[in-house]
């Protein structure tokens, strides 16, 4: 009975470093396709501030779409035509988001993050991005990115200031 009692608590040990373990994978992997999603939503940005019509193309399903949420209004874009509007700018689109909130389930997940806007260096207004995405063969794609826009102090700007 007494080598039992003493065996018990390193068991208890053992089964915890190994439970620890397993949720450190998983834990691993899930930060893995977080930052997948994060990148996903990131190609959005890269794309329009490159001025990359089929960059931002690409990075979204073909049906995929924008929504504009202003008080009393909204307005919705496809990718197609926001695309097009990407390939008549002559200044890049400077949007950057912080603090991003990923939530995954399977196929699907949700980007939620506060972003400033610029055009060029000028800038435009801030709000809240959601993005919705679905993992395709080809990795995560932006189904949709509804977003509100809004001026300070509705909303904040880039805790690192304007764009450099």
């Amino acid at each position: 009975m007494f080598r039992l009692w003493r065996t018990l608590p390193v068991l208890a040990v053992l089964a915890l470093l190994g439970a620890s373990g397993v949720e450190a994978q998983v834990d691993d992997a899930q930060n893995d396709e977080e930052r997948a999603v994060i990148a996903a939503a990131q190609a959005v940005f890269d794309a329009m501030e490159a001025l990359d019509a089929e960059a931002f193309r690409n990075s979204m399903v073909p049906d995929g779409f924008l929504m504009s949420v202003r008080p009393g209004t909204t307005r919705r874009t496809s990718r197609d035509d926001f695309a097009a509007n990407i390939a008549r700018r002559t200044q890049p689109m400077i949007e950057r988001m912080w603090d991003p909130e990923v939530r995954i389930d399977g196929p699907v997940a949700t980007l939620w993050a506060a972003y400033d806007f610029y055009s060029a260096a000028e800038f435009s207004h801030c709000g809240t991005d959601a993005f919705q995405l679905v993992q395709t063969a080809d990795g995560w794609k932006v189904v949709m990115i509804s977003y509100t826009s809004q001026a300070p102090p509705e909303c904040s700007m880039h805790p690192e200031g304007p764009p450099r």
